[in-house]
């Protein structure tokens, strides 16, 4: 793979981070909305999208800065942790309709 399509690709990552970002935004606004027992589930659901957004960072910064040999290896478990992140935010938008 050449270096403009791994760059590509962070770009792209870090795109959908700066959106998960926003989104995250969004819900902690709703968590302050809340009260009680439905707050602190809520809080907790957050604290695993927090979780799982950090896992996305650090791969993002392991792809950059993994050799050329490597960085194909590790854009396909940056796949996987992007596609978990997006578990997560679905099984949040489930539970807390």
């Amino acid at each position: 793979m050449s270096t403009s399509t791994r760059k590509d690709f962070i770009d792209t990552l870090k795109q959908q981070l700066d959106e998960v970002d926003e989104r995250m935004e969004q819900l902690e606004h709703k968590a302050a909305e809340l009260e009680g027992k439905a707050r602190r589930d809520y809080e907790a659901r957050l604290d695993e999208l927090r979780e799982e957004r950090r896992k996305a960072k650090r791969k993002i910064d392991e792809v950059h800065a993994a050799s050329d040999e490597r960085w194909q290896e590790l854009k396909d478990d940056a796949e996987h942790v992007w596609k978990a992140l997006g578990n997560s935010f679905n099984y949040f938008k489930s539970h807390f309709k």
